[in-house]
């Protein structure tokens, strides 16, 4: 197997059938995908930028611009596909972008501790961890997911109130910073000086992993993840609030 370019279109229409999350960030410039022994597509990595990219590298290495990093935006396989196939497919993916793109001297990306994903594919190649932020989602009655800056689009409203009287429940949780660098080894110890991020092999583990929820009279924690059905993550059968302490 081998890891080739593929189109934008490709790219998005197998994400949107295999991942749980069906919004692109808006700059995916490179597109990679790897086929199984048939021919047909068993892995894509979509990398490019968020939504800030200058801000976001300039906030973990001041010196460095927007061409000189890559952010893995999407990391999507077939659920067929055999144990540890994603910690390989993006170890081949980070070769292709060593031979083909040698301006980018690191990439980066977050693992979504959400959904309880602490970051396991990056630990297993050896990633840098850089400490975590909390981020929030909402969860409609159902258990479904949505991102805060669908609510008004989704609800027609601003009114934080009039969500939570539709059922709609915020949650916040963790998510985790990975970085791989490429470049030389005197660059990658001259960043690491500069960053004022602690990067580290200290992975965090999901025993680590923690989730808040707004419970109406303030927010409360819980060992236990929102349940976002649909996701192919979390199916807890225990109503919402059962695991708060």
């Amino acid at each position: 197997m081998s890891v080739v370019v593929i189109s934008l279109a490709q790219a998005k229409d197998f994400v949107r059938r295999w991942h749980y999350s069906k919004i692109f960030p808006p700059h995916c410039l490179v597109n990679l995908g790897e086929a199984d022994a048939e021919g047909k597509l068993a892995a894509v990595a979509m990398w490019g930028y968020g939504v800030r990219p200058r801000h976001t590298i300039q906030k973990l290495f001041p010196s460095l611009g927007t061409g000189d990093y890559l952010e893995l935006n999407r990391l999507c396989l077939r659920e067929d596909q055999p144990r540890n196939s994603e910690s390989r497919f993006i170890s081949r993916c980070v070769a292709w972008i060593r031979e083909h793109r040698p301006e980018v001297k690191l990439l980066f990306s977050w693992a979504d501790g959400m959904r309880g994903k602490p970051g396991y594919v990056y630990q297993a190649s050896s990633w840098l961890y850089g400490g975590f932020i909390k981020t929030d989602l909402y969860v409609d009655p159902a258990g479904g997911p949505i991102h805060p800056r669908l609510m008004i689009t989704r609800l027609g409203t601003r009114s934080r109130a009039e969500w939570t009287r539709q059922g709609f429940v915020k949650w916040w949780g963790y998510q985790f910073r990975y970085v791989k660098f490429l470049c030389g080894h005197a660059e990658r110890k001259r960043l690491l000086r500069e960053s004022p991020v602690k990067w580290t092999r200290a992975y965090p583990k999901a025993k680590e992993m923690r989730w808040w929820v707004d419970a109406g009279e303030g927010s409360r924690e819980s060992r236990q993840p929102p349940r976002l059905e649909g996701t192919g993550q979390f199916r807890h059968p225990a109503p919402l609030f059962a695991a708060m302490k």
